[in-house]
């Protein structure tokens, strides 16, 4: 099944590729009679705070799956967006290619989230200091701390050929993206950092960094 964003989220997108549709849009809810003054003026606040969400969104990147070419940069991006979510890989690691593929597809989709991913080569410092040690990994960050992560294959059902809604259902779980018309369970592994590691011999199965 495919899950779609708000029909507010997707109609800010639509009209943010064309200010003259903006301005008719806006004046439509104004000029709509049937419609309570204050139900107006409230839907007007709405519409006009999406799009200027959308418009810093679209700005920052949002959309996009960007690569971080710096450490720099990761951590700015971490500290400063509210929902964040990064590949760790390494471009000789094919399990890495199929992360890279599903999470393209969800940044197009999931305009509330940046999605970015950095080479453990050029993330030395922070792969040492979040404890990255097998690839694929994805990690969740809200509100400037890591949430959670996604380790290898092993919660995308053990393969490498799932389907990029299992993927997108996972970081549902975490609370990074949302998801409508189906039931979430929350997600929560207490640790220190956030997360539950595995233990090593869990981990023979995946790509070790």
């Amino acid at each position: 099944m495919a899950y779609v964003e708000t029909s507010s989220t997707q109609q800010a997108a639509e009209i943010l590729e064309d200010e003259t549709l903006a301005e008719e849009e806006l004046l439509d809810e104004l000029e709509n009679e049937e419609i309570p003054a204050h139900i107006r003026e409230a839907r007007m606040g709405e519409l006009k705070s999406e799009l200027q969400r959308m418009n810093e969104h679209q700005r920052k990147g949002y959309g996009t799956y960007s690569e971080l070419k710096k450490e720099k940069e990761l951590l700015d991006l971490t500290t400063q967006e509210n929902k964040v979510i990064i590949h760790f890989f390494h471009s000789d690691f094919k399990l890495c290619a199929v992360i890279d593929k599903h999470l393209k597809v969800l940044a197009e989709k999931h305009f509330g989230t940046k999605f970015a991913r950095i080479s453990v080569t050029v993330a030395q410092f922070c792969v040492q200091k979040l404890h990255i040690k097998v690839l694929p990994a994805v990690l969740i960050f809200i509100d400037a701390k890591e949430k959670d992560r996604i380790v290898g294959f092993e919660d995308l059902g053990n393969q490498n050929d799932f389907r990029t809604e299992v993927l997108e259902n996972r970081l549902a779980k975490s609370g990074v993206i949302q998801l409508f018309n189906a039931p979430i369970e929350p997600f929560e592994k207490k640790t220190l950092l956030g997360y539950e590691r595995r233990k090593p011999d869990e981990e023979s199965d995946d790509d070790d960094y």
